[in-house]
């Protein structure tokens, strides 16, 4: 199977994800194309056929993806979020600060250093996590696939458990409501790419999908009208990051760990369900809408957890402003932090 042509491996791992959102459609499931297309590349992959995704278009699609939560940032719902900097900050911190708390118990339960499980018990990116921990002396393996597990866990877990408790709100979907203008779209798309371009290359984590955000989000800030997405466009760039995530799985990744799998499993319903006792807490203490901060403090990426909250019709400004506060707060703190607390001694121990 390692022979199998790019192109083979690419339309394999499409038409798995196609197949799996649409029966993920066709069962009324919340989120259903990017969840089912996860769940069937992952399956698939853990079958032993080399389903993959293309990095180029899943950047592409983020771009999508950024656009549409960028509609949301009305000029009232931006001056709104300026009053709320207490709570963005403080929800950053805790999110943070619970996924430190969490390191020691990983490190010890899964026999693994603390910079594997520093770097793998805080919420970051895959490959930025993975990267951090092996400069720090501890292993990218371990980290790579306890971040994978945290995200797809939480993509699969949360819409779900939302669904079950009844959890919505009614704020329609902006992008939906909007005239779909294939010209303006394509500026935004243009613009929005290129912004994130210039992110990625600074080092902003999730540049493809902020770069179109935050020209999209700037540009209705200040009251212009801008493309919606269609629903078959959104549904598409769904596809395309589920197929990415699922890709991620596979026989020859999980077999060597498969020790530390469960504790890693363990770390991430903890680190959710702790989250999720911080996001209730935050609601009710500020008086915002407990879905939406719930989704904002949960530790999942950012495009998937503002994907939820806008299929579920809740705040997706919210949603998204509390993922990008974080992960600006993990770029910033979370070495300087691993240093301050565990590098005392010189051995990373």
């Amino acid at each position: 199977m390692k022979g199998w042509p790019e192109w083979l491996r690419l339309l394999l791992g499409g038409a798995a994800g196609g197949l799996g959102g649409a029966a993920f459609a066709a069962l009324h499931l919340p989120l259903p194309w990017l969840i089912g297309s996860l769940v069937a590349v992952a399956a698939v992959r853990l079958l032993g056929l080399p389903a993959e995704g293309h990095p180029r278009l899943r950047n592409a699609f983020l771009g999508i993806i950024g656009i549409a939560l960028g509609a949301y940032f009305t000029p009232t719902t931006a001056a709104l979020l300026m009053a709320k900097a207490p709570l963005l900050l403080l929800a950053a911190f805790v999110t943070l600060a619970i996924g430190a708390a969490l390191a020691p118990l990983l490190a010890k339960r899964g026999k693994v250093d603390m910079a594997t499980a520093w770097f793998a018990s805080i919420p970051g990116g895959v490959a930025d996590m993975a990267m951090l921990a092996e400069s720090y002396g501890g292993r990218p393996a371990p980290v790579a696939l306890a971040q994978l597990l945290r995200v797809c866990s939480v993509v699969v877990l949360v819409p779900n458990l939302f669904a079950l408790a009844g959890l919505k709100g009614e704020v329609p979907q902006a992008s939906a409501v909007l005239p779909f203008l294939p010209g303006v779209l394509a500026l935004q798309f243009a613009g929005g790419l290129a912004a994130g371009a210039l992110l990625v290359r600074i080092g902003v984590r999730a540049g493809w999908m902020l770069g179109p955000l935050a020209v999209t989000a700037g540009l209705t800030a200040s009251g212009f009208a801008l493309s919606g997405i269609p629903q078959w466009l959104s549904a598409l760039a769904q596809v395309v990051l589920g197929v990415s995530l699922g890709a991620g799985f596979g026989r020859e990744s999980i077999r060597p760990l498969r020790r530390f799998l469960p504790h890693a499993v363990a770390q991430v319903l903890q680190l959710m369900a702790v989250c999720a006792v911080a996001g209730g807490l935050f609601a009710w203490a500020f008086g915002e809408p407990p879905g939406a901060v719930l989704l904002g403090t949960a530790p999942g990426g950012v495009a998937e957890m503002s994907l939820t909250g806008k299929v579920l019709g809740m705040d997706v400004a919210l949603i998204v402003t509390l993922h990008v506060t974080r992960i600006f707060l993990v770029t910033v703190l979370t070495p300087p932090a691993f240093r301050l607390l565990h590098r005392r001694g010189g051995d990373g121990t």
